[in-house]
């Protein structure tokens, strides 16, 4: 391989989300019932990445206005993002590897569920600010992975064949956004996501640590 340039999403790993997927999940539900006068029946049990297409789905139907259904959901995931950062830690070998592939000119880009403003308090506290040549978060107009229309604009903004770019990741959504938008892909473990469940998609590879991650990008450019 001539030249691999690196897509790397999701790089922090993100203490407790479990818990508080459910948590927020439940107060935007309660949001849908007593603001919206919306039934949230129908969104029980549903990804929070999914919540919000499918809240506007069910605001249509109750002749509610997507932006108002929007803002009120966003409230809640920024309320959140806000509250899990303190307990946000980056992965170890996440900013060695990410100084290595910097050192060697590759285009980083990240794509996250995040929003903006944790995202951005997220990278200066890491340290990591300037790293990525393009940032995508929930706030960028793309639908939320596991939707690919964010990795998607990574091949516009790069000039990027789908081939020469991989993606890293450590979720469902990840492996899904990615196999969509036709990428090969490596799953670190550790995410919310079961193992099982994420092996039934098959990523291209599966890892336990970043420092693998490294010996594998010198494999696939040798």
């Amino acid at each position: 391989m001539e030249e691999l340039n690196i897509s790397l999403v999701r790089e922090l790993a993100l203490l407790d989300m479990g818990n508080l997927r459910l948590i927020f999940g439940r107060e935007a539900l309660v949001i849908h019932q007593r603001a919206l006068g919306i039934d949230p029946t129908p969104l029980k049990g549903c990804r929070y990445s999914l919540l919000l297409d499918k809240a506007k789905e069910l605001a249509v139907e109750r002749n509610v206005e997507e932006k108002v259904v929007s803002d009120l959901i966003f409230s809640v995931f920024d309320k959140y993002d806000f509250d899990a950062l303190s307990r946000w830690k980056l992965r170890e070998g996440a900013k060695e590897l990410l100084d290595w592939l910097k050192t060697r000119g590759h285009f980083l880009a990240l794509v996250t569920n995040v929003g903006e403003r944790a995202m951005d308090e997220a990278l200066r506290k890491f340290g990591l600010k300037g790293y990525f040549e393009v940032v995508i978060t929930r706030d960028s107009g793309f639908p939320m992975k596991p939707r690919p229309q964010g990795l998607r604009y990574i091949f516009e903004v790069s000039g990027l064949p789908t081939g020469r770019v991989l993606f890293i990741g450590d979720s469902l959504d990840d492996l899904r956004a990615a196999k969509a938008a036709g990428l090969k892909v490596i799953i670190i473990t550790g995410g919310e996501d079961d193992q099982r469940a994420i092996r039934r998609y098959r990523p291209d590879f599966m890892v336990s640590n970043f420092h693998q991650i490294k010996d594998l990008i010198v494999g696939l450019i040798e």
